[in-house]
């Protein structure tokens, strides 16, 4: 994500492409399209994201001006919006490092903490929408999903609480 891709006045983040790793070739990185045309979307921001990221693009450009000309991203890749500590694409192997970091010291605070990936969090953040009501097309939609049948095939299973909830309004009928 590039900071061109959030528009903090409307609270929007505009998801426009992935970046990409290429193992074997000279330039590392690229921005590719979307899995799917679906995944092209805009998403609406909470005030405290909004909070988040402008904060953190402070952090990021006094970092910027700190480092100077040791400040070295990738051609290209000027302006993402989360970097390594010199500017950098940041990769899968030191992403998934930063996860097991940070999941250390929840565990070492004392509290219960699954073995979780990006794509497990963005799971989670579908299973709470779910719980707290959000309707399956709204999530279809955050989400990506090219159908709500997938949406709803892969998280039907996270509502066994929520069936037992709706059945009962259908007694208070009666």
């Amino acid at each position: 994500m590039q900071w061109s891709d959030i528009d903090f006045e409307n609270k929007i983040i505009h998801v426009n492409g992935t970046l990409k790793y290429i193992a074997k070739a000279k330039v590392k990185y690229m921005i590719d399209e979307p899995k799917s045309e679906s995944s092209k979307r805009d998403i609406l921001m909470l005030d405290n994201l909004v909070t988040v990221l402008r904060e953190h693009r402070k952090r990021q450009l006094a970092t910027r001006m700190l480092l100077g000309d040791k400040w070295r991203p990738e051609l290209g890749f000027e302006n993402l919006v989360f970097t390594g500590g010199f500017g950098r694409c940041i990769s899968e192997t030191a992403l998934y490092e930063d996860m097991k970091k940070i999941r250390t010291q929840i565990r070492e605070d004392g509290h219960a903490f699954g073995a979780h990936t990006p794509h497990s969090l963005r799971h989670t953040f579908a299973t709470r929408g779910f719980e707290k009501g959000i309707p399956p097309k709204v999530m279809q939609e955050i989400l990506g999903h090219k159908s709500i049948t997938m949406t709803l095939d892969i998280y039907s299973h996270v509502l066994p609480d929520k069936k037992a909830e709706e059945i009962n309004k259908l007694a208070a009928m009666f």
